[in-house]
């Protein structure tokens, strides 16, 4: 059987009631963590070869965020390019091995 945990995640999310839109997001790493973890899936791929406007939803948003984050918010052994292109990586990868 799979061990359980609980997990806490905190969002705090300032909105300005005139314009109807969200002025920045206060979140826990285990927030940032699950939305990296869905740009990590192929998901990433998908979303860079559509355009912007032809996402529903906000992961179109999300992929450009990610790419406008400076690397200063990042912890130093990671890359964005994990995230942004992980088949190139892939494929960097099992170059290296063959």
């Amino acid at each position: 059987m799979a061990a359980t945990s609980n997990v806490c995640v905190s969002l705090k999310l300032p909105i300005d009631t005139k314009s109807h839109k969200i002025l920045f997001a206060e979140v826990s790493k285990e927030v940032v963590d699950f939305f990296f973890s869905l740009l990590s899936l192929h998901v990433g791929t998908v979303i860079r070869l559509l355009s912007e406007d032809g996402m529903v939803g906000c992961l179109g948003k999300l992929y450009v965020s990610l790419e406008n984050l400076s690397y200063t918010y990042l912890q130093p052994n990671l890359n964005k390019n994990t995230l942004l292109r992980p088949s190139q990586l892939l494929m960097e990868l099992i170059s290296s091995i063959c």
